[in-house]
């Protein structure tokens, strides 16, 4: 029962002995693909390439990690800011993601 408990709280404080932000971060670094399914693969499509409702094809980008975390924060065309709905650290790891759906 003793090893239970100590489990539990290791899963619900986490291992590392820090505030709150480190177990933040490490769920917003695991959950990227979740937050792109819900922000933008409506237009985007799970893989980057549906053009729905004018959206770019992902795959075919050639923008710099920058410009994509600006479109991403300010929005462009009908794409929508998201500034106010994500965090800043979420919208930088969303803009790499976004990098990595990219063509060869």
């Amino acid at each position: 029962m003793r090893y239970f408990t100590l489990l539990l709280c290791a899963y619900f404080f986490g291992c590392s002995g820090n505030s709150s932000e480190s177990s933040n971060t490490v769920g917003a670094h695991s959950d990227v693909k979740g937050i792109f399914s819900a922000k933008c693969a409506l237009c985007h499509g799970h893989d980057g390439r549906q053009q729905y409702a004018g959206a770019k094809n992902l795959g075919e980008s050639i923008l710099p990690l920058e410009e994509v975390v600006k479109i991403i924060s300010e929005g462009k065309g009908n794409m929508p800011p998201h500034r106010g709905t994500l965090s800043a650290e979420e919208i930088q790891l969303l803009a790499t993601y976004v990098l990595t759906l990219r063509n060869p």
